[in-house]
Parts: structure tokens; C-alpha cells; sequence
């Protein structure tokens, strides 16, 4: 009997628990239709959280919406159809913000200077929208309109919503929404009839976006490191190995090489953007090739290791070369916010940070190690051992210009 009572309370907190899950699911769609009625259909908007519920009137051939979502302060929300294809550019939006008036909302022609980062004013649509207002209740917006239909169109459109941050009150000018994440795929067919909607949209050019971004994690956030910690600590535990060297300037090589290729596609991106790029990810992507060009001219401009000047040569060197990684980390993290590839992409670098992290961590432990202990060694056999812990000094090494063969342990 116990053991049934278990079972039973159970299989109702599992109830309970889906019941309540469905229920949260469908939050906005229900707060909506439950706050204004008269609606017969509704979608919940997935992508940045609106909602949308209609009506369907055969006997006028017209559609009643009604669009919901936050708005930030002084910012707009929008939504509006475009009669051509799932895109930005083309649609015919309805705009609320908060004015000195009160709620309002414009009608707005989208066309690509949106895209190109101008605001957009409002005009004339081409699309018969009326009894059209808009109610903001705290951060809750909510669009009203009446679509009448032309003779014979299909219930089937393309919807198109979004929200941004900046609104000029005084031309009633509304400035661009995000250029990252859903903010760029808010836009979908729906089919009114039977509440069926689907998606076929893509990130513009996403394709080369990937690639540029696959390219630039391998160039800069993989072999510039790598070519880094054979410099720093495979030189002083190689002796008179010349191998390290090597292994740095393959990597230093490839990695400035391939790092070339991802920039001259983000170039290629910043034409296909109109100009409208991200200003953080691009001033620091620019940043990074320029330093990184200075490491590999250090190839054939750094002086001789006798040279008077060698020595802050080398601290020019290594400052530049720990300054360029801290930038490609930043620079690589801003990229997969930019590019949103999923959460199992950003775990994976994480974890590669954590490798080389660590792997640095054993090795500077064991490089400091030999250094002390031949110094021990030094300082018991007397001045004549001086000269056998050249090769091991894991910090020092490069200070004596007399004893610098090749690169610093930098970029």
C-alpha cells in the first residue's frame, strides 16, 4: 500500500509538472488572449519573445491582429508583413513607442537603409492597414491593427518583428535593432488559416561567416599560442636543439597566414554589410592583424643578438605578442556572440583556453624548476658552471643579448 501511495504521488507530480510546463510555454499566448478577447488564433514568437494572435473575417476578406512583446525604455517594438519574401527589406511594419502623447503607433516603409544603419522615418505603405493603436502597459507593448485583404490573396504571408533601443521624438525617426543573433532571423511565414508557421530563413552570407570565423579560431586562437609555448618552453629545456625554433616559426607562419585569409573575409563581409559591422569585433580584429604583422616583420628586422639595442627589442617583443593573444581571446569570444553558433561551441573554446592554460601552468612550473636547480648547480660548482645554465634559464634566457639565438619566446 506504501508503496502504490509512492508511485501514485508521484505519476501526479509528473502531471502536474507537464501540465504546468505547457502552461508556461504558451505564457505569452495565453496572457494575450486572456487580456484582450476576441482572438481566435495565436503563435508565441520564439525569437526575442513577442506574440501573435488573430482573427479571420471572410465576410469583409480582413485579418484583426494583435502583436505583444517588452519594450525596452524609450526604445520600440514593430511588427508588419512583407508581401515579397522573408526578409527585412520590403516590409510594410507598424512601430510603437512611447511618445509625449501616449502610446503610438507609425506605419513604416523598411527599406536597406535600415539595413545600412540609418533610422528610418514613417510613410507611406503599401499594404491597407487600419483601426490601427497600440497600448504599452509598464514594458508590455501591445499592436493593434485591422489587415484588409486584397480579392483572392492567400492567408499565407511573411511576418517580420523586432525591437530597438532608440526613438527621435521630435521626426518620429526610429534607429536600427541589433545586427546579431535572433534579431536578424525574426521573420517567418505564417499561414492564418491554419496556424501553421515555418522558417527559411538564414543569417545573410552565414556560410562565409562560418568559415571566417572557423579560419580565424584556428589562425588566431590555436596556432599563434601554440607557437608561442614552444618559444617559451621548449627553448630552455632544448639545449642546443634548434627544434623549437622551428616549431615556433611553423606555427607563428601558418597561423599569421591563415589569420590573413579569416581578415580579408571579414573585409569582404564589411561589402556585403553596407557597412554595418560590428564596431567592437571589427576595431579589434584590425588591431590584431596589425600586431601580428609587426611579430612576423620581427623575423627580419630584429637586431643582431649582440646588438646595443636587443634587449628592449625583446621586451618590445614579448609585450606585443602577450598584448595581441589577450585581444584574440576577447576577439574570438565577441565572434560567437556575434555569431550565436550554439552553446556547445563557446564550451569548446572554454575548454581549449583551459588546455593551453593549464599545459602552460605544468610547464612554467617545470621550466622555473630546471632554471632553480641549475642555478643550485651553478652556485655550488662556482663561476665556472655559469656558462652551462644558458640554455635553461626559462625566463631569462633572452636578456642577455650574447646568448639570444633566433625569437623570443613571443609571437
Amino acid at each position: 500500500m506504501g508503496e502504490f501511495r509512492v508511485r501514485f504521488n508521484v505519476l501526479v507530480l509528473v502531471i502536474l509538472g507537464a501540465l504546468f510546463g505547457v502552461a508556461f510555454g504558451d505564457h505569452s499566448c495565453g496572457t494575450l488572449l486572456a487580456t484582450y478577447k476576441g482572438y481566435t488564433a495565436c503563435q508565441s514568437l520564439v525569437k526575442l519573445g513577442f506574440s501573435l494572435a488573430w482573427t479571420i473575417h471572410n465576410a469583409s476578406n480582413s485579418v484583426d491582429f494583435a502583436f505583444s512583446g517588452s519594450m525596452a525604455s524609450g526604445g520600440w517594438v514593430g511588427w508588419g508583413i512583407n508581401p515579397t519574401a522573408q526578409a527585412m527589406i520590403g516590409t510594410q511594419a507598424l512601430i510603437a513607442f512611447q511618445s509625449t502623447q501616449g502610446a503610438v503607433v507609425h506605419t513604416y516603409d523598411i527599406t536597406g537603409a535600415m539595413k545600412g544603419g540609418a533610422p528610418v522615418v514613417p510613410g507611406n505603405i503599401s499594404l491597407d492597414f487600419t483601426k490601427t493603436s497600440a497600448v504599452i502597459n509598464g514594458g508590455e507593448t501591445t499592436i493593434f491593427t485591422t489587415l484588409n485583404m486584397k480579392p483572392n490573396q492567400s492567408w499565407t504571408m511573411n511576418h517580420v518583428w523586432n525591437q530597438g533601443s532608440t526613438v527621435d521624438l521630435t521626426t518620429n525617426a526610429v534607429g536600427p535593432h541589433a545586427m546579431s543573433g535572433d534579431s536578424l532571423t525574426s521573420v517567418s511565414s505564417i499561414n492564418l488559416a491554419t496556424n501553421q508557421a515555418f522558417s527559411n530563413v538564414e543569417l545573410p552570407h552565414q556560410k562565409l561567416k562560418n568559415r571566417h570565423g572557423i579560419i580565424a579560431a584556428v589562425a588566431w586562437g590555436l596556432l599563434l599560442p601554440l607557437g608561442i609555448m614552444a618559444a617559451r618552453y621548449l627553448r630552455p629545456l632544448s639545449g642546443s636543439n634548434p627544434a623549437w625554433f622551428f616549431i615556433h616559426v611553423t606555427c607563428q607562419c601558418t597561423g599569421y597566414f591563415l589569420g590573413v585569409v579569416s581578415w580579408a573575409m571579414g573585409l569582404k563581409l564589411h561589402t556585403y554589410n553596407q557597412g554595418v559591422v560590428p564596431t567592437k569585433h571589427r576595431n579589434v580584429g584590425i588591431s590584431i592583424f596589425a600586431l601580428a604583422t609587426l611579430q612576423v616583420l620581427a623575423l627580419v628586422l630584429r637586431p643582431k643578438p649582440d646588438a646595443k639595442y636587443r634587449k628592449h627589442w625583446n621586451v618590445y617583443h614579448h609585450a606585443v605578442g602577450y598584448t595581441t593573444m589577450v585581444l584574440i581571446i576577447v576577439n574570438i569570444f565577441e565572434g560567437l556572440e556575434l555569431l550565436r553558433p550554439g552553446n556547445k561551441w563557446t564550451n569548446a573554446y572554454v575548454v581549449v583556453l583551459c588546455v593551453l592554460g593549464g599545459t602552460s601552468m605544468i610547464m612554467e612550473i617545470i621550466t622555473w624548476s630546471v632554471w632553480l636547480r641549475n642555478r643550485a648547480k651553478k652556485n655550488a660548482a662556482g663561476p665556472m658552471y655559469g656558462t652551462q645554465r644558458k640554455a635553461t634559464a626559462p625566463a631569462n634566457a633572452y636578456r642577455n643579448g650574447s646568448h639570444d639565438k633566433g625569437p623570443v619566446d613571443a609571437v
